[in-house]
């Protein structure tokens, strides 16, 4: 995975969306934006896998659009997602191998931003023998799937606070075809330990 200087922040700043009300402990506000109209069975799937994957967190996630966000909405944690590429299972994969990473988490001065990319084509890219060989319904979950788990890996920099990668699990640095959109693929003790001592430590 790979992490960006922003140049250009998104229309809204973290701080911008913050509001200062009591939210139950394990509240996360995702904000999306996609480059283009995604499959709305493949988003279905993306949500439950990501509801699996961070289980063990007791997250609730609060699912918005950033292009209906007024600015003046009341959150406690926020996350700004934008989905590059075309994030639609029937699409065929781009014919020339992209040098972007699957996903990529924002940083400025060594701090990491709530904001990150998840990129679609890359990923359709990554997965495109499974897709090629799968009936209609099961591509849709398979993509769902793999976004679930390249977002998975960026919301733990952003609660990890941590750059780093690991060896196993979803913090791996790159997945293969099968690791991304097949079986099981979910956090090592490692990571689950220090997402939950970060996310303790600030009352999260």
């Amino acid at each position: 995975m790979k992490f960006l200087m922003p140049f250009v922040l998104l229309m809204f700043s973290a701080s911008a969306l913050r509001g200062q009300i009591d939210e139950p402990a394990g509240a996360l506000t995702i904000y999306t934006r996609f480059a283009h109209p995604p499959s709305q069975p493949s988003i279905g799937y993306m949500r439950t896998e990501l509801d699996a994957i961070m289980l063990p967190f007791n997250l609730r996630f609060d699912w918005r659009s950033l292009e209906r966000a007024s600015g003046h909405e009341a959150v406690a944690e926020i996350v700004v997602v934008s989905f590059k590429g075309v994030c639609q299972a029937e699409t065929p994969s781009p014919s020339e191998p992209s040098a972007h990473p699957l996903g990529s988490t924002h940083i400025a001065d060594g701090q990491i931003l709530p904001f990150a990319d998840v990129d679609c084509d890359k990923i359709r890219e990554l997965i495109a023998s499974p897709l090629e060989h799968a009936s209609p319904p099961e591509r849709e979950r398979l993509l769902g799937h793999a976004m679930a788990r390249v977002l998975a890996h960026e919301l733990y920099h952003f609660l990890a606070h941590t750059t780093r990668h690991a060896s196993t699990g979803i913090a791996k640095a790159s997945y293969s075809a099968s690791e991304l959109a097949g079986g099981v693929l979910r956090f090592d003790e490692a990571q689950l330990r220090a997402v939950r001592e970060t996310t303790s430590a600030e009352g999260f």
